[in-house]
């Protein structure tokens, strides 16, 4: 395989040396064979090769150029090429090639002009010096005497010595950590003699006689045997089959014979260390030769995660790419993270890391396939993105990138245009992405090569295959779906690569702690008891200690310390694994400068002393910026940072200088990287060669050598062969007819020439193979190198020259001949393209094509011929290209290591070491090599512990972990592997859980006490606050320095992602945040934080349209770790109908989220919802509530207007301060005097930067010119124009400030001058000289040729008789045809050809004017413009000077609609009037501005006049009212009332205390207490209903309506079809035959009749999927549970006891539980209570559509719940009949009621009525419900009709007022509430009826004579006042104290039977009590009982005080029924009270 890879270095019949032994052979595959043949017979086997990265070999540089240039032969002119620049770069070409294939490496320059020393042998001194060379520095020290130790081991060895030499080089070079050039010198010495003569040298070594000729193994034998050992134990790791192939003798035989040998001769025995590696090797060495011979049957990967069973495989032999098996065909094993404990070895640990990492990465992509697999139509699918019909398109070659160009579809780049990439993570370098085009059967892997954002805007994206699983062609224009992973995977595949390597497991450093988990601490390995630290003291002292002696260590205090830092500080450098926890804002990264200083100034050692890893390039560089004032020996590694003091510490900046720095290994460097460019280079003219395939036509002399067929053309097209040089294009060509009629449009020039693809090199400065790299040139433009005859990218350059010469040809005959060069030119292309689309289309070869005679073949044969021929070309250039990528991935990775040898170079002494955890992972190699003694990780808390264990070398001594796992914790991509698994339980996390040796600081220094309390006891409970924290300042301009908004706006989803935004909460984050900005705040003292990186976008793309918020910083919490800000605004986004909260109930993260602010603290969310999902936001909104700090509105403070309060409740509010202040003028005094004309700001306060934006006032000059700048610009010279005398004495306005004779001022007087040369006169400026004026008079001479006037000036010195001018003027003809007859100008008509061209027919519409109007239309010239009416606008103007609106044909009128502005007098507001309306008082609609008679504002429009009575501003002042309430009264109430006393009446209403009384429907009354008058007339319930209907649906409707008939789908369905009504109406019965069928029997009636036959109840005979036989019943749903399969899931009783093995399942096919056969068999056929469908048990769904019970649903929705629907909602025929009785009684109902109707005292009550008489006139549909409601409403009315008539028949006027009254409010009441009148409002209304009954009998009693004559008496005034204040007091009326009081009334003036027996009819109906419900005590007193009317319980009557009711709904038998009070014959509860007798109708 190795000499394969060298095939290709060498032209045919060249041979020679190449690098070391390695020879070459013969280049030219094809020769000495049949290309046809071979073509037709191989092409499909090679054809579906991948281009995969990696291969040596190159083409064979011979091969011609395919750019030479198509020239034709058109008319004996030659087509010439462009002038172009000659290119130096490719002159000598092929000879550089040959030259560097030959000389290299002896006679090589590389890129910094380094030139290698010339070749040399290597001595024995040599060999010894580079022996004992540095293992880290062997490789570059080899490389630069390569050539010299290859001819070594070429050449015989004599002296033997030189054997042990080698040895140990060898074994020095095995410890380098860079294994590709490591393995590279390994395989150059196994190739080379070396390994024979150490064979003959071991055998001959025991039976030397003569020990000083061998005194370099006789001196140390051991070292001789262990360095041997460490050279076949590396070859073996690195290369088994090279080992088994080239060393297996030495290993099995040759050392066995040796070592046997010397011991029995020389008494030598191998140490037992060595013994036991030599075993392994053999053992080794056996096991390949077993996996050679012996093909392993497939076994069954187990995958239990069972701790106790051992892996399935290796995972080292796991693929780290992801594979169909991998995503598809199995499941992972996997085992938990070990948290509490340790792991049994190293390996079982690496085993569970490895395999958790992997399926971290895995995992997801798993989900999101097996989704896209089981549906691919679907849009979104979960941790992936599909694009469907994706192609590749070409291949991509640029610097160090090899791969393809992947073309999205139309649909997708539409999409990609609208995409903000800036602000975007999709396809970034080294995202995984999968092609399929057979639903994932077949997978390609590959990865993102460039995020290059022109390719991204056409929607393209390269891509880099990393494996394959078929081996398609992928460029046959066939469309794929891409599937891109959402798990970023280059950082996966650095650190399982890293975790792979066999050598991993001997360099992972602190496995006592990390991998066994012994939490016995130990110092660090260099520090001992006499170790002596000195430090830096408070008062700048230094002290000194011993590092293990504490009683020498300083205090705290003069360390400046805390407690809790003191502690860690003292761990941190005494235990070589420490473990610091440091809360938020404790000083952990101080601390941990504080420890990294002390190591740098006290450890002194040589090399690297400490390596740094953070987790964020943040968090990097404010760890290395603080230690940089302590040493500048650090270097930062990686290019992410943006922090300026890194800029100097960067590896780059390093890099470059030291770029002229002679070294090894810089000169290894760059000639690994020259190799790489080579490979590259090569590898893209492969790929460009088969690419011009389809864009050139190959050369005779090229096609010949594959086709053989094509060498007759050679005789048919020799000599002679017109317009072509080659035989072969003469013969495509040859029938092109050229149209030299043919017209050139110059515009179109762009479109003649076709776009190709072309390949991009250019580097976006992003590498696949490392960090951070030196730049790489551009490789320049690559030449083909095979013939072309013609090219279509030749053509179009060509075709560009072309068009640029014939627009502006030198003369006459080079137009001509350009133009039938282009003819000829786009003949030729557009043949070309034409043929190429024909082979594109599947055109074939006709039969009849004979190539006997080519020049019979048909065009198109010749073509279709000619692109087979191609094909054979292809096949043979695609064979060569696996070799090649096969040669540059190697080379890759070679470049890859060099370069990291020569940073070691760089960093070898360097102290300090910094790079981030994804830089670690790619650097390992490196960071082996620098071996850093220590180690600190900050923000180790949220680092996957794979990261941190791959940073780690052997050679770590001591361990730092710094972090906060109660902070963010690692972000595991996986779920499930977080929730079951503990990937997300971080290193730092589980030592913390293991007890072992931490610190956790205990003290904040960063949050003020209101921040920290929102953590502090809630997540750190011992958590403190320094002294410091209490002094911050509080934010200005807001009341709140801590304040949660809480609000009602919903989330979104994002796009293209499962990310959150909520826009309108992120508006009024960024109205905040700017507001802040206006209070002089700098951008970083400000952060925006959201919880959803949607949102962040959302906000970073809004922020735009705020003015202070573009220096802003808006980040996603988990990336704002470790940092802080003085004021933090925080999103949380969520707040949805689900009550979901997604990872806002994490504390973690919520932790994190609270904790970064210093001085102020804003959130944004919906606390409720944050509340019900998590117990510590119910902690954290119990502390905000404490502070005052939770509400729905943030209230800002206007500093310079303290009392401006502005409350902030939705973004619109931000309007109140849009400067940052208030809404009042600023009004500060500028320096200039005048005032600040900025409305009130928060920003420059002290107007340092406000500017005077008014008029100067100053005087300039002499003549008081004042200065016409503003106030704030300098004033500068006057510039007021002024008329002065000029020297030349014509006067002339210039600038003031200028003197007449001043060189600036030109006399612009025009004056009149002859010129010389023509005599003409002219006008010039005074100041101009004739000479220089040029003769501005048109040539007057007419053009002989054409009889044009000629267009230039005069022009009597140049050309004169216009011999050659060329007379550009339009044709003065018409055009052809035209009928137009014009004098002069032609217009349209005219030809548009120029003079002597040929004119063009006439084929345009011209333009003619209507005779009835002045509008011109476009027609054709024979047609007239009359014939349709003029739409057009009327042009015409009215009297008033408006135009007319009106079209053209319709009559003007006199009426002008314009609206225009007029200003009102008097006012002076501006309104918009018609024109024809003159301005008054009465149209101005504005605010009034004046200000009432009582000071207060007037708030009616202008236009009114302003009433002082009218004023509603409420008074300061209050009153006790008498419903005990305190009352504010209207300004105006109080005015009126001032004078006469404000009475009470008055007091109660206005009245605004809530009244919150719970009402007859459960809910709370939301009225107050003077509009619920008091608890008298409650206001309707507003409350939603959520009454439960009958069909089990919640009725939606308000509580103040009537339930409507369920308006919800119908659920019921079957197997054929469902019911489309809706849930309140009755379903129409299924007609379709039953489809109830099993193997016992079938039902023949129809679906919705009862079965003939009943439900099998025999088990069900089928099997499930898994194979277990099915649980169900037969004849039924198979339900899927499976006790053998899924025990976990397999249904158990309520009490979770286990059915027995016999029990049968039933699968609920309306919710999908299933239930136990028996159970449900009793719940649907039981018996019950209710009237209901039955129900799930598990979640309450109606069991409907269940085909076993289908008949049991049916019966009971025909006999019970349909019934009932039609009773409650009634039917069509019942509610037209309800409606028509409705109608009856309303039409009569005024008349019945005329004296109510008519009585204007009373007329709210004919309001109230008209208002129902306009309902029933509607054609509204409506239920029997709704229509009895409105007869409620009627008897209302009906009952005030009826007391206002006894009112009146009884002639009484007392009390009148307050009937009116009564009467008036119950009628608003029912205005109120038409439809519907609660049952509350009844009981109200009822009350209020027996309340005016009660005043009907008062006034009937005050009328009384009997009253009158004794009103005088004392007794009597008592007793009326008495029931006065009873009967009409404000409160509820009370009708037993109302009666009590009448009764008392009627004894005082000596009277009974006052109420007559219409009254008592009067009073029952009021009362509103069913007949029966009336009763007398003993004594004969009638009282009532409500509700159902039986006694439950025993009171006393009022008047006699005897008892009366009873219990148990049974009567005292010393009460009777009082059936004559109400016509009833029986008591409301008895038998008889269901008998329709017992009521009197």
């Amino acid at each position: 395989m190795e000499e394969e890879h060298q095939t290709w270095k060498f032209r045919d019949g060249e041979g020679g040396r190449g690098r070391g032994h390695r020879r070459g052979r013969p280049g030219n595959r094809g020769a000495g064979r049949n290309p046809r043949h071979q073509s037709l017979s191989g092409r499909n086997t090679n054809n579906n090769r991948l281009y995969r990265m990696g291969s040596e070999q190159t083409l064979d540089p011979n091969h011609p150029t395919l750019f030479d240039r198509f020239t034709p032969n058109v008319g004996g002119h030659r087509v010439g090429p462009p002038p172009q620049r000659p290119n130096t770069n490719t002159n000598n070409d092929n000879q550089h090639r040959r030259q560097n294939n030959s000389s290299r490496p002896n006679d090589r320059t590389n890129d910094q002009g380094f030139r290698s020393r010339k070749p040399q042998t290597m001595g024995f001194l040599m060999l010894q010096n580079l022996a004992k060379s540095d293992s880290k520095e062997i490789i570059s020290q080899i490389n630069d005497k390569k050539e010299a130790f290859m001819h070594l081991l070429q050449s015989p060895i004599e002296r033997t010595d030189i054997f042990a030499l080698i040895l140990e080089l060898l074994a020095k070079i095995c410890q380098s950590s860079f294994d590709q050039i490591k393995l590279t010198i390994l395989l150059d010495v196994c190739n080379s003699p070396f390994i024979s003569s150490l064979r003959n040298y071991m055998m001959d070594l025991p039976y030397v006689e003569r020990k000083s000729a061998n005194n370099m193994y006789w001196k140390s034998p051991n070292e001789f045997w262990e360095n041997f050992l460490k050279f076949c134990d590396c070859l073996t790791t690195l290369s088994p089959s090279t080992a088994f192939t080239k060393c297996r003798s030495l290993i099995e035989g040759t050392s066995k014979v040796c070592l046997e040998t010397l011991a029995e001769r020389h008494s030598y025995q191998l140490p037992d260390n060595c013994n036991l590696i030599l075993i392994k090797l053999r053992e080794a060495m056996t096991e390949h030769e077993k996996e050679k011979t012996v093909i392993a049957s497939q076994r069954k990967n187990p995958r239990l995660e069972d701790e106790a069973q051992e892996p399935p495989e290796n995972f080292r032999e796991l693929s780290v790419i992801p594979r169909r098996g991998d995503l598809i065909d199995e499941r992972a094993y996997l085992r938990a993270n070990v948290v509490k404990g340790g792991y049994r070895d190293v390996e079982h640990y690496l085993d569970v890391q490895f395999r958790l990492f992997r399926e971290d990465c895995f995992g997801p992509l798993r989900e999101g396939i097996r989704q896209f697999i089981h549906d691919p139509t679907k849009r979104k699918y979960d941790h992936i993105r599909v694009f469907r019909n994706v192609k590749f398109v070409e291949p991509y070659v640029s610097s160090q990138k090899v791969g393809s160009l992947v073309e999205f579809d139309a649909s997708t780049k539409k999409r990609f245009k609208k995409m903000n990439w800036a602000h975007n993570k999709r396809f970034i370098f080294g995202s995984l992405v999968l092609f399929t085009k057979d639903n994932c059967k077949t997978l390609i892997v590959a990865t993102i090569l460039d995020r290059d954002l022109k390719y991204l805007d056409k929607g393209m994206i390269p891509v880099s295959m990393v494996d394959a699983e078929n081996g398609d062609d992928l460029y046959k224009n066939e469309t794929y779906t891409m599937i891109e992973s959402e798990v970023y995977f280059e950082p996966y595949y650095h650190v399982l690569k890293a975790m792979q390597d066999p050598a991993f497991p001997r360099h992972i450093a602190m496995q006592k702690y990390i991998v066994e988990v012994n939490p016995e601490p130990q110092h660090p390995a260099y520090v001992n008891e006499e170790r002596s630290y000195i430090v830096e003291t408070e008062l700048n002292l230094n002290a000194k200690f011993k590092v293990l002696d504490f009683n020498t260590w300083p205090s705290s205090d003069e360390l400046n310390f805390n407690d809790s830092q003191y502690e860690a500080y003292k761990m941190a450098l005494t235990h070589e694994f420490a473990v610091i926890q440091g809360p938020p804002g404790t000083g952990k990264t101080y601390l941990g400068v504080k420890i990294a200083k002390t190591l740098i100034q006290n450890l002194k050692a040589t090399g690297n002393l400490l390596l740094l890893v953070c987790y964020t390039n943040h968090a990097l560089d404010q760890f290395l910026e603080a230690i940089l004032p302590i040493t500048d020996s650090i270097v930062r590694i990686g290019s992410q940072s943006r922090n300026e003091a890194m800029e100097k510490i960067n590896l780059n900046n390093i890099r470059k200088c030291e770029q002229r720095t002679q070294s090894s290994s810089r000169r290894l460097f760059f000639e690994k990287r020259q190799d790489l460019k080579e490979s590259i280079l090569k590898l893209k003219r492969a790929q460009e060669q088969i690419e011009s395939l389809n864009t050139s036509v190959l050369s005779y002399k090229y096609i010949k050598n594959f086709v053989p067929e094509s060498i007759i053309l050679g005789e048919f097209y020799k000599g002679d062969k017109g317009n072509f040089q080659d035989p072969l294009s003469c013969w495509l060509f040859e029938t092109v007819v050229y149209d030299f009629n043919e017209p050139i449009h110059l515009e179109d020039a762009e479109n003649e020439i076709p776009k190709f693809a072309s390949v991009d090199d250019t580097n976006d400065g992003r590498n696949y193979v490392s960090l951070d790299d030196l730049e790489l040139e551009n490789i320049g433009g690559t030449n083909i190198n095979f013939e072309t005859s013609f090219s279509m990218n030749k053509a179009q350059t060509q075709m560009k020259y072309l068009m640029s010469c014939y627009r502006n040809p030198k003369n006459r005959d080079e137009e001509y001949n350009v133009y039938r060069e282009i003819i000829v030119l786009r003949s030729l292309m557009r043949m070309f393209k034409e043929m190429r689309r024909y082979y594109n289309e599947g055109v074939e070869v006709s039969n009849q094509a004979n190539m006997h005679n080519p020049t019979t073949v048909m065009p198109v044969d010749r073509w279709m011929m000619y692109f087979k021929w191609t094909n054979y070309v292809a096949n043979d250039l695609r064979e060569k290209l696996p070799p090649l990528q096969d040669s540059l991935k190697t080379v890759s990775a070679v470049y890859e290591e060099s370069r990291m040898i020569m940073d070691y170079e760089l960093l070898k002494n360097t102290q300090v070491i910094g790079m981030t955890t994804s830089g670690a992972a790619r650097l390992r190699k490196l960071i082996m090599a620098l071996g850093a003694p220590i180690v600190i990780v900050e923000e180790a808390a949220e680092v996957l512990e794979q990261h941190i264990v791959t940073s780690l070398t052997k050679k770590c001594q001591h361990l730092i972990l710094i972090g906060d796992h109660q902070q963010l914790r690692p972000s595991a991509s996986y779920m499930k592997l977080a929730k079951h698994y503990n990937i997300e339980v971080s290193l730092f996390e589980r030592m913390i859980v293991n007890d072992m040796h931490s610190r956790r600081l205990a003290v904040q220094h960063r949050m003020r006490p209101q921040i920290s309390a929102l953590i502090a006891p809630a997540i750190y409970s011992d958590l403190q606050n320094h002294p410091s924290v209490h002094d911050f300042p509080n934010v200005r301009g807001i009341t709140n320095n801590v304040f949660f908004m809480s609000h009602n706006y919903k989330e979104e989803v994002v796009d293209d992602s499962a990310s959150k935004t909520n826009e309108q909460e992120g508006d009024l984050v960024l109205g905040l945040a700017n507001y802040l900005m206006q209070q002089d705040y700098k951008p970083e003292d400000i952060t925006i934080l959201a919880a959803y990186s949607g949102q962040m976008f959302y906000m970073r793309k809004q922020r735009s349209k705020y003015v202070w918020l573009s220096k802003v910083k808006i980040t996603v919490v988990d990336n704002y770790q470790g940092e802080e800000s003085k004021i933090i605004l925080l999103s949380l986004v969520r707040n949805n109908d689900d009550n979901k909260i997604g990872f806002l109930g994490t504390e973690n993260r919520i932790c994190v989220a609270l904790s970064r602010a210093k001085e102020g603290f804003y959130m944004f969310g919906n606390i409720d919802i944050l509340k019900n999902n998590s117990p510590l936001w119910t902690k954290i909104a119990a502390t905000l509530e404490g502070f005052g700090s939770l509400g729905t509105g943030i209230r800002l403070m206007c500093e310079n207007h303290n009392n401006q309060i502005s409350i902030i409740s939705s973004p619109l509010d931000y309007s109140k301060v849009p400067e940052g202040g208030c809404l009042l003028k600023c009004n500060y005094n500028l320096p200039c005097l005048h005032a600040c004309p900025l409305m009130c700001h928060g920003y420059d306060r002290a107007h340092n930067e406000t500017k005077c934006q008014l008029k100067c006032e100053r005087v300039l000059c002499e003549l008081n010119h004042v200065c016409p700048l503003k106030c704030m610009e300098e004033c500068g010279p006057c510039k007021i124009k002024v008329l002065k005398t000029l020297p030349c004495g014509h006067q002339m306005s210039v600038y003031c400030h200028l003197e007449p004779n001043d060189p600036k001022v030109l006399c612009l007087t025009v004056v009149a001058a002859k010129l010389p040369s023509c005599g003409h006169e002219v006008k010039k400026s005074c100041y101009m000289a004739v000479e220089k004026v040029s003769c501005p008079v048109p040539c007057e001479y007419r053009v002989d040729k054409c009889g044009h006037v000629c267009t230039r000036k005069c022009h009597v010195n140049d050309d004169a008789d216009h011999e050659r001018y060329l007379c550009q003027k339009p044709c003065a003809k018409t055009k052809k045809g035209c009928t137009t007859v014009l004098e002069g100008e032609a217009g349209d008509h005219q030809c548009v050809k120029k003079c002597h061209e040929e004119c063009d027919d006439c084929n345009v519409e011209v333009e003619k004017k209507r005779s009835a109007c002045k509008h011109r239309e476009r027609v054709a010239c024979s047609k007239s413009p009359d014939e349709k009416p003029c739409r057009k606008k009327c042009a015409r103007v009215l009297p008033c000077g408006h135009f007319c609106k009106k079209l053209c044909f319709e009559p003007c009128g006199t009426d002008c609609k314009q609206m225009m502005k007029k200003k009102i007098p008097g006012c002076e507001h501006e309104v918009s009037l018609e024109c024809g309306l003159e301005p008054a008082h009465v149209y101005c609609r504005k605010k009034c501005e004046r200000a009432l008679p009582c000071g207060h504002p007037c708030l009616a429009r202008c236009g009114e006049l302003c009433d002082a009575g009218t004023c509603k501003q409420l008074l300061t002042m209050q009153f006790q009212s008498p419903c005990g309430h305190r009352v504010q009264l209207p300004c105006s109430v109080y005015a009126a009332a001032k004078g006469t006393g404000i009475k009470e009446e008055l007091l109660l209403q206005y009245c605004a205390e809530p009244c919150g009384a719970e009402l007859a429907c459960s809910h709370a009354c939301a009225g107050s207490c003077a509009r619920c008058r008091q608890g008298r007339l409650h206001e309707p319930c507003a409350q939603p209903c959520h009454q439960i209907n009958i069909c089990g649906h919640q009725c939606a409707e308000p509580c103040n309506q009537v339930c409507p008939p369920c308006r919800k789908p119908c659920e019921v369905k079957c197997g054929h079809s469902k019911c489309r009504r809706d849930c309140g109406a009755p379903c129409v019965p299924c007609q379709e035959q039953c489809s109830r069928k099993c193997p016992h029997g079938d039902c023949k009636r129809r679906c919705g009749e009862p079965c003939v036959r009943a439900e099998c109840v025999r088990p069900c005979a089928r099997a499930l999927r898994c194979g277990h036989p099915c649980r169900g019943l037969c004849g039924e749903r198979c339900p899927d549970v499976c006790k053998q399969c899924r025990p976990d899931d397999f249904p158990t009783d309520f009490l979770g006891d286990e059915y027995d093995d016999d029990a049968l399942f039933i699968l609920l096919e309306d919710c999908g539980h299933v239930m136990e056969f028996e159970n449900m068999e009793n719940l649907m056929k039981g018996d019950s209570e209710l009237i209901a469908i039955r129900s799930c048990p598990y979640c309450r769904k109606p069991i409907i559509n269940t085909p076993r019970y289908k008949d049991i649903v049916n019966h009971m929705l025909k006999t019970e719940i349909n019934p009932i629907k039609e009773r409650v909602y009634g039917n069509l025929e019942r509610i037209i009949e309800r409606r028509r009785e409705l109608q009856e009684v309303v039409a009569k109902f005024h008349t019945t009621h005329n004296r109510i109707y008519t009585d204007t005292g009373f007329s709210h009550w004919k309001t109230a009525f008209e208002q129902m008489l306009l309902v029933v006139k509607s054609k509204k549909k409506c239920s029997l419900l709704q229509l009895d409601m409105y007869f409620i409403y009627l008897n209302i009315l009906e009952l005030l009709a009826d007391v206002h008539k006894k009112y009146r028949e009884l002639g009484l006027v007392q009390l009148q007022d307050s009937l009116v009254e009564q009467n008036k409010m119950i009628c608003r009441v029912l205005l109120k509430n038409v439809h519907k009148i609660s049952q509350q409002q009844q009981e109200d209304i009822g009350k209020e009826l027996k309340r005016m009954n009660t005043i009907l009998i008062l006034s009937k009693i005050l009328n009384h004579p009997s009253y009158r004559a004794n009103e005088s008496s004392p007794a009597v005034k008592v007793a009326a006042n008495t029931a006065k204040a009873v009967i009409l007091k404000w409160g509820i009326y009370e009708h037993e104290k109302s009666r009590e009081a009448l009764n008392e009334l009627q004894k005082a003036i000596k009277v009974s039977g006052v109420i007559s027996e219409q009254e008592k009819q009067l009073i029952i109906r009021a009362i509103g009590a069913k007949a029966g419900s009336w009763y007398k005590c003993p004594n004969g007193h009638v009282y009532s009982i409500g509700q159902c009317g039986g006694a439950m319980e025993v009171g006393r009557c009022v008047e006699c005080k005897a008892q009366i009711g009873g219990s148990n709904h049974r009567l005292l038998s010393t009460n009777q029924h009082a059936g004559d009070f109400d016509n009833s014959r029986y008591a409301a509860y008895s038998e008889e009270a269901n008998n329709m007798a017992n009521f009197d109708f």
